[in-house]
């Protein structure tokens, strides 16, 4: 039952500066998740030297620049996506991260190559699984939105069957996603419950997925509550801003605060 804030909202190269902000809060209701990605040694470094300064609670963004989750067994790819999540889980679990959050992919596919990528992917998803349960770390599989080009790998109604397919599989509900694909959140959170571990809250405009702030768009953040107190009510909830949305420290404590009296007390 916490709120996080992603790093997302500094992007990379302020990472540190919104990991202290929320660190020096000394709130153990408050933490940060850290965008744990591993294609470029200087920022992984970067990582391996500032978590040992969180005492906040601690969730992971997964990689996926340079890492695609349907990369075909036996190549370069492949490999390279699972050593990511290998080092990822191991970190996740030496400093109790709560989750990693996993795309399924980066990318839209053909109408006639879906079922083999489909197929590639559901190994996969597997596979990543069970990495973060032999590193002891749990990996939540999010919603995407809809691709620049091609079609989804996934529609709203097979996002939904993974959960079935994966009856151990933890899941991530991304609402600006949710909004562009017509995700149906009611029919989903009463069919999961607890299996949704967490949120990633921005607001769009329905059209792009912009991960404004939450009262810049058209999700109603305060009629959803409802549904997520029913049915979610110990589910995370992560603050992902991107940099462009412009949140001051100021305006993003009252969006903390506004997410804390509406959703948990």
């Amino acid at each position: 039952m916490s709120i996080f804030v992603s790093s997302l909202i500094k992007g990379f190269p302020q990472m540190e500066e919104i990991a202290h902000w929320v660190n020096k809060k000394e709130d153990r209701n408050l933490g940060v998740e850290l965008i744990a990605f591993t294609h470029d040694k200087e920022y992984w470094d970067r990582l391996n030297r500032l978590l040992p300064e969180m005492r906040c609670p601690l969730t992971f963004h997964g990689p996926y620049i340079g890492v695609e989750a349907t990369s075909e067994k036996g190549t370069k790819e492949y490999d390279h996506l699972l050593d990511s999540y290998k080092r990822v889980s191991s970190l996740a679990a030496e400093y109790k991260v709560n989750h990693i959050v996993f795309h399924y992919t980066q990318k839209g596919v053909l109408p006639e190559n879906k079922e083999r990528v489909k197929e590639v992917s559901l190994e996969n998803i597997r596979t990543i699984l069970d990495i973060g349960r032999q590193y002891g770390a749990e990996i939540v599989v999010e919603n995407l939105p809809l691709p620049p080009s091609g079609m989804p790998l996934y529609t709203n109604e097979e996002y939904m069957e993974l959960y079935q397919q994966f009856p151990d599989m933890p899941g991530i509900i991304d609402m600006g996603h949710a909004c562009l694909t017509g995700l149906n959140l009611e029919q989903l959170l009463k069919a999961e419950k607890s299996r949704i571990h967490a949120y990633h809250f921005h607001n769009n405009d329905g059209k792009k997925d912009c991960h404004n702030g939450i009262h810049n768009g058209i999700i109603d953040y305060s009629k959803f509550a409802a549904l997520f107190k029913t049915y979610t009510k110990s589910a995370r909830i992560v603050l992902e801003y991107e940099p462009h949305a412009w949140v001051s420290e100021e305006s993003l404590q009252e969006d903390i605060d506004f997410v804390n009296k509406l959703y948990f007390l």
